[in-house]
């Protein structure tokens, strides 16, 4: 074998293992996180314990299974924050009122005429979306307190309040709601057009458009997909605390977009997990668990997830810089 075929073997097996990581390697790092914690922290593998685990880290699992479609698209949502305690406190306030079914459509419902405003605004108005969802973030906050008073909206229905604190069988509900969103997230990425039309726009946009993809209309559909699964997450939120507040959750939508990242998806857009996600929506909340059973400050704990996610873009840069030298690579012929 010349020593370019023994490069090109290398260039395939280096590719091989970046594709494992890709999908594979958060699920790894949080099966040994549990392991060393189940080892080293007194309580963490208590049942209970660990169902909380499974429950904390659903809320935001299911608001990131929408960004990572975002985010594989080129595209993301700084707005999903204030957006969720909107939806939350109007659901809590509909299902006051009119009851459990209403309650889901009046946060559902409000979550995709977000993104429905936001679509338009990045595809009719073309402010870049950075610009936009963060304009968004000030002006539904705004709303929020004006509809609300600045006063929590309540309601503790059995009914309502199981979504967020009941159980499947020995699974909290909003575990098994977050797994059944990845799924179906999942299935759109990899068996719909729609879901062809995200990669092909994240992966180069140019060539996606000289292809035929409807770009504006793939845009609009990311941010009502945002919206869908954001406003679910906060039925279940809200559901979970029995009540909402325009202040809901700050930073939330921070959260979010680490999670995502943390999960494998790429910045730059293209690629991107959903097992990836829903492990490091698990990933973050192990470790806010074990640091709450460490008795950790709570200040303490936000500096430990920006360390976790600063690893997360360090290794994002570097498999950027190793594919850039792949391309190269492949561009060297090889002798037969």
């Amino acid at each position: 074998m010349t020593v370019l075929a023994q490069t090109k073997a290398a260039v395939i097996r280096t590719r091989d293992w970046d594709v494992m990581w890709e999908r594979y390697g958060i699920t790894a790092v949080l099966l040994v996180v549990w392991v060393l914690a189940a080892l080293f922290t007194p309580n963490f593998a208590t049942r209970d314990n660990f169902l909380n685990v499974l429950r904390q880290g659903s809320f935001v699992g299911v608001a990131a299974v929408g960004m990572t479609i975002a985010i594989i698209s080129g595209t993301f949502d700084l707005s999903v924050g204030t957006a969720l305690a909107l939806c939350a406190w109007l659901s809590i306030w509909a299902a006051g009122r009119f009851g459990l079914a209403a309650a889901i459509a009046a946060g559902i419902g409000t979550g995709m005429v977000i993104g429905i405003i936001n679509g338009l605004l990045v595809t009719r108005v073309r402010i870049p979306a950075f610009v936009a969802t963060l304009g968004m973030y000030y002006v539904i906050r705004g709303f929020a307190f004006i509809i609300s008073q600045g006063a929590p909206a309540t309601f503790n229905g059995k009914s309502f309040v199981w979504l967020g604190n009941g159980s499947i069988g020995p699974l909290p509900v909003p575990f098994v709601i977050m797994i059944v969103c990845a799924l179906i997230g999942a299935g759109i990425l990899r068996f719909t057009g729609f879901g062809r039309y995200v990669f092909a726009q994240g992966s180069n946009s140019i060539a996606a458009m000289v292809a035929g993809v409807p770009l504006q209309s793939t845009t609009m559909w990311v941010f009502i997909t945002i919206g869908l699964f954001n406003s679910i997450s906060a039925i279940l939120i809200g559901s979970r605390l029995y009540s909402a507040t325009a202040g809901l959750e700050p930073g939330f939508e921070l959260r979010v977009i680490a999670t995502v990242v943390l999960g494998g998806t790429r910045l730059s857009g293209g690629r991107g997990s959903m097992l990836g996600t829903v492990s490091a929506a698990l990933l973050f909340a192990t470790l806010a668990n074990v640091l709450n059973l460490a008795h950790a400050d709570a200040f303490v704990q936000r500096v430990v997830e920006g360390l976790v996610l600063l690893v997360a873009l360090s290794i994002e840069g570097i498999r950027q810089r190793i594919a850039e030298r792949l391309s190269r690579t492949r561009e060297v012929p090889i002798e037969q």
